[in-house]
């Protein structure tokens, strides 16, 4: 890992630190449904026994900044989009700044949660259902994977797999490690390159073929040797795969990048993989490689029942793009848009569950193009801004937090009775 990315890998997990803190205070007691409650007991459990030395540092961190790093976060903040908000809303400045903070004492809302979630509009009721990012990366995500085998983040590994049980999924062609590469062998198409192991769509490039063993991106072209060899520059690992074509009623729907369907399952009370969210997400504007939303892509609702659209938006934390019934390159319509293939993608993320059904739960990036829907890969520990940025109520009044709870229960890291008997327990205090 480099430097930088470990420098932003500490500076994340003490925003968890500072995030979890009033949520572990409160340990559930104001958790506004049952499993709301025995999520956050189980988190607050968590984050006040850290079980090793870089935790309990980061954990010391955190409180030291917080009272600091806190009103800093909310006054950039509101600074940035407060202005929008109060011309699209009314709701003045002040105001802003000072539900950021009351949030904060009450649902662990810091830096630019306030505005993806979107909790300008009737946060103190909404924010409390939100999952958050603290909770499940730094605590409840651990807990439900456990010890696995699957190799679900190895992308070669996945494909394989899914090849085996004869399940759609894009194929890895080559992998350029430090072995030896034959570039004749590169397939004489459009390609997808990315990291073997990875997230987030970080060092994905597009190539598209310009001519007999030729390839360009933007304005870098490149024979099938020198391809290679950029590609060894990486400095890991890297997968080349066929770029997937969108379907043609999905063109429109795109700058450039091929749009996928993010589809959320969970293993369930009969040990079933059940369907619980699914977003749609598109690249838009310069971006023709990726389409993730935390790379600038938009991104709407998918009702489960009829693959039908809602209105799109970016993922909130700059407020200028605001909400869109449309695309903002193309115009064509976003909102009412309903999937092709809609059926069989539910079908194939619930069959895909099955080989992979040592992990509880798991996001799917599925695309669909002419012959229907296609896997791209599977995704451990999904990202919940990208689901809840599109709900009027979080994870926490969903099915999903129904799951979650259960198999906390089922796992025994929620004890016997009613949590809420335990919730100064967590802390070491005698309620008595």
């Amino acid at each position: 890992m480099s430097i930088g990315r470990s420098i932003a890998s500490e500076l994340e997990r003490t925003i968890y630190a500072i995030a979890g803190l009033p949520i572990a205070i409160r340990a559930g007691s104001n958790a506004p449904t049952a499993a709301a409650r025995d999520i956050r007991w189980v988190f607050a459990r968590r984050y006040w026994h850290p079980d090793s030395a870089r935790e309990i540092i980061e954990l010391l961190i955190g409180l030291l900044l917080a009272p600091v790093a806190v009103p800093l976060a909310a006054f950039w903040f509101t600074l940035r989009n407060g202005p929008i908000i109060r011309r699209r809303e009314g709701k003045g400045l002040l105001v802003q700044f000072a539900e950021q903070l009351r949030l904060y004492g009450s649902a662990g809302i810091v830096g630019p949660w306030y505005y993806i979630l979107s909790l300008h509009r009737d946060g103190v009721r909404r924010a409390p259902t939100f999952l958050q990012r603290c909770e499940t990366k730094r605590g409840i995500y651990a807990l439900l994977r456990g010890k696995s085998g699957s190799p679900l983040g190895h992308k070669q590994l996945f494909a394989e797999r899914c090849a085996a049980a004869e399940l759609r999924c894009v194929a890895c062609e080559m992998v350029v490690d430090g072995s030896p590469v034959d570039p004749s062998e590169l397939p004489d198409c459009d390609l997808f390159v990315k990291p073997l192991i990875g997230s987030g769509g970080r060092g994905a490039e597009r190539w598209d073929r310009i001519g007999p063993r030729a390839w360009v991106n933007g304005r870098r072209e490149l024979g099938d040797q020198e391809l290679i060899a950029h590609l060894r520059t990486k400095g890991r690992p890297i997968i080349v795969q066929k770029r997937v074509r969108p379907h043609p009623a999905l063109e429109l729907l795109t700058s450039g990048a091929t749009p996928t369907v993010r589809a959320v399952t969970m293993i369930d009370e009969n040990g079933k993989p059940e369907l619980v969210a699914s977003v749609f997400r598109m690249s838009f504007g310069a971006n023709r490689t990726v389409d993730n939303i935390h790379a600038g892509g938009l991104a709407c609702a998918v009702s489960l029942n009829d693959g039908c659209l809602g209105v799109a938006s970016n993922l909130g934390a700059d407020a200028r793009l605001g909400w869109t019934s449309v695309h903002p390159s193309t115009r064509a319509r976003i909102e009412g848009t309903r999937l092709p293939y809609w059926e069989e993608v539910k079908d194939l993320a619930v069959q895909a569950h099955f080989l992979f059904a040592d992990r509880l739960l798991i996001g799917w990036d599925i695309a669909i193009d002419e012959n229907g829907p296609i896997l791209i890969e599977g995704n451990r520990g999904p990202d919940m801004d990208l689901m809840q940025r599109f709900m009027e109520t979080g994870f926490c009044d969903h099915r999903l937090g129904e799951l979650i709870a259960w198999h906390l229960r089922a796992r025994g890291h929620v004890p016997q009775g009613e949590a809420e008997t335990q919730t100064w327990s967590v802390i070491g205090v005698d309620p008595q």
